[in-house]
């Protein structure tokens, strides 16, 4: 057996670490004993709900006060109802006291009656807007001198049936007026002296009838018959105005078969029609209005006359 095997060995002992160079000394560290490890945990950062109102402050707290007496409170009433009253008579005083000095004038509710003293020599004519029209002679197609009459401004001028014997136009009912010059000189003969009938032979009853001054003939009939222009009509009424010797002029108004025409309505403005009919005979220097030389009384007339154009 090796007994170098079994004998101890000597360990040299540590060589101490070489110091330090030259240089800058360097403190020496304080060995820390082991310790275990702490941690700081970072806190949550809950998310802010900006859908959220914000919340509204506390309403502010109102003392409460000590309630009024209720004696004063009526005694506050009764003051200002004597107030009020005492304002409302002294307005009413205060009116009737200035309304003395002011001129009286009537309530807007209460109509005034104002009496209108026409003008001495001045006369109002109802025929002012009114168009004038002369009648044209059956022979010439010419207007007859000094012969004219006025229709309302929404009537139609007249025009020539057929060749001129007659001139027509349509009242606003519905009936159709004609126009026509009878006597010497004319397509129609006059009608004084005839039986008036329509152009068929009928007799039309007549009456007289006093047309400004003048002594004209009238006549109506509600049974159907026809004109001398061929018109079939339903309802005619007419009238004959005579002008001189030797002339006269013939105005009717009738509704032609098949129409509804207002007859009754177009009757009243006939009526003003042929009140407006004007004769003057011309002479050098001055116009002198026509007078009727004959006076038409109803009769039973020898021969007769077809009317209705």
């Amino acid at each position: 057996m090796d007994e170098s095997a079994q004998q101890p060995q000597t360990v040299s002992p540590m060589e101490p670490p070489p110091s330090n160079p030259p240089g800058p000394t360097v403190p020496a560290v304080t060995p820390v004993p082991n310790a275990p490890l702490t941690y700081e945990e970072t806190p949550i950062i809950e998310p802010v709900n900006t859908s959220q109102a914000p919340p509204s402050p506390a309403p502010p707290q109102v003392s409460p006060q000590p309630e009024k007496k209720r004696s004063g409170s009526c005694l506050k009433t009764i003051g200002i109802i004597l107030l009020v009253a005492l304002l409302f008579a002294g307005g009413i005083w205060l009116s009737s006291f200035v309304r003395q000095f002011l001129p009286s004038t009537p309530s807007a509710g209460t109509p005034v009656q104002t009496n209108v003293t026409p003008t001495p020599g001045i006369a109002i004519d109802p025929y002012e807007t009114w168009k004038s029209y002369d009648v044209k002679s059956g022979i010439t197609k010419l207007a007859i001198s000094g012969l004219q009459f006025k229709l309302p401004p929404d009537v139609l001028s007249p025009i020539c049936d057929g060749a001129c014997v007659s001139q027509g136009t349509y009242l606003p009912g519905g009936t159709r007026l004609t126009v026509a010059p009878r006597g010497a000189g004319q397509s129609l003969r006059d009608y004084r002296g005839t039986l008036i009938t329509d152009a068929n032979g009928v007799p039309i009853p007549t009456k007289p009838l006093s047309i400004g001054g003048l002594s004209a003939t009238e006549y109506e009939s509600s049974a159907s018959g026809r004109t001398v222009s061929g018109y079939a009509f339903t309802q005619i009424r007419g009238v004959m105005i005579p002008l001189t010797d030797m002339l006269s002029v013939e105005v009717n108004h009738f509704t032609p078969s098949g129409i509804a025409a207002d007859f009754a309505a177009d009757d009243a403005l006939f009526d003003s029609i042929i009140k407006t009919f004007t004769y003057a005979v011309v002479t050098p220097g001055a116009t002198i209005p026509s007078t009727p030389s004959v006076t038409i009384a109803p009769s039973v007339f020898p021969t007769a006359t077809q009317s209705g154009y």
